[in-house]
């Protein structure tokens, strides 16, 4: 029998770690449907004004560790100054009113769904802006997340409400939420993964302020809920899993780390059994199965999209 190389089995133990830096970051998020729930029952804010605060209550968090500990982050070549401005713009502005108005538009399952159709425009995106090529493997685990996806969505069921303008917000957040993995990655050419975080969250924010402003005046919640906010969805559901997910892109395809991301889902709908006593149906559990053979597949073989070069920076993990 031939015996494996010690090259071979260090690249796949090097490509393990931030395949499970994606998929803790998936985890953290998939908590964040409940954590909006609880934190909104009982009217004490809105939900623009939760979003708004959960990223600048981020942002400066990220911005104080910066100043303190790694101020050569905060220093951008112009290489690197447009996709950061994307980072910040589209994938975190953008996207997160583009989410909020998917859900309120549409429902829960049919936004999810439509939500992660995102790994097919990160594919999409990586082959013409970043010259990888899509092999057939890939191909088939991409289909078979997205299918995955559906069944755990529940959608074929009927129990998701399809409109027009949901559908349109529900894909454009999809592009948006897509984009943060291509502008980081590029970014990530030049620059390290805490100056992604930096200015990607710190753009953001200041984007969703003025919208707070327009859609609820400059109103706060009272100090026990902004509290609660500022622990759980700004910093166990925003700093923790988007400095896991950067790094891990940071060593990982565009796409690859995307379609590591779907297990979010799997995790939301496990966390709703177990929490909300919610029923799976067997459908669901077909689509977690499927979803979950994908991510441990990427996981475990490295050589079918984990790596291009190593990016600026991206030995020091943003830390």
């Amino acid at each position: 029998m031939a015996r494996r190389s010690p090259s071979n089995s260090t690249a796949r133990s090097r490509a393990l770690v931030p395949s499970l830096a994606v998929i803790a970051a998936a985890s953290l998020w998939s908590t964040l449907g409940i954590s909006y729930e609880i934190l909104l029952h009982g009217g004490g804010t809105d939900r623009v004004t939760m979003v708004t605060l959960r990223l600048t209550i981020a942002a400066l968090v990220v911005l104080a560790y910066a100043l303190m500990r790694r101020p050569e982050a905060l220093r951008v070549p112009r290489a690197a100054r447009a996709s950061l401005l994307g980072t910040g713009v589209v994938s975190f502005g953008v996207f997160y009113v583009a989410l909020v108005y998917a859900f309120h538009w549409s429902s829960v399952p049919v936004a999810t769904v439509l939500l992660y159709t995102a790994p097919a425009w990160v594919a999409l995106g990586e082959h013409l802006f970043l010259g990888y090529r899509m092999t057939r493997t890939a191909t088939i685990v991409l289909g078979a997340t997205l299918l995955g996806a559906v069944l755990v969505a529940d959608i074929l069921r009927g129990t998701g409400e399809l409109t027009l303008k949901g559908i349109a917000a529900g894909l454009f957040s999809a592009v948006t939420y897509s984009s943060m993995s291509l502008f980081g990655k590029r970014a990530m050419e030049s620059v390290p993964p805490l100056t992604v975080m930096v200015y990607g969250m710190g753009i953001g924010a200041l984007c969703l302020i003025p919208v707070k402003l327009l859609v609820s005046g400059p109103t706060l919640p009272e100090p026990g809920l902004l509290l609660r906010i500022a622990l759980w969805p700004a910093l166990a559901v925003t700093v923790v899993p988007v400095a896991l997910y950067t790094w891990g892109l940071s060593m990982l395809r565009p796409s690859t780390a995307s379609i590591l991301a779907t297990v979010e889902p799997v995790f939301a709908i496990a966390l709703a059994w177990l929490i909300l006593d919610q029923h799976l149906h067997p459908a669901q559990i077909a689509g977690a199965a499927l979803v979950l053979g994908a991510v441990v597949y990427l996981s475990l073989n490295p050589s079918r999209g984990a790596r291009a070069k190593t990016p600026a920076g991206a030995e020091t993990g943003g830390r």
